[in-house]
């Protein structure tokens, strides 16, 4: 459980700035080439992306968890 606890404190901030980081070099590269169309379906699939890592990350050890139960 304290293994669960401390990859999620770890996963999720990292998770959050790499999301965040990626949509700051899609809309800087967007407005650099002159797209005004909005980004909204890019930034759902990196967030989309991030959560399913996270939960991919998370399985073995709720697994664990539920074996121990």
């Amino acid at each position: 459980m304290e293994n669960l606890a401390l990859k999620s404190l770890f996963i999720i901030p990292v998770l959050f700035i790499a999301d965040y980081m990626v949509m700051l070099m899609v809309g800087s590269i967007s407005h650099l080439l002159g797209f005004t169309t909005s980004f909204s379906s890019i930034g759902m699939v990196v967030i989309l992306v991030s959560l399913v890592v996270f939960i991919m990350a998370l399985t073995p050890e709720i697994k664990a968890l539920i074996k121990k139960a």
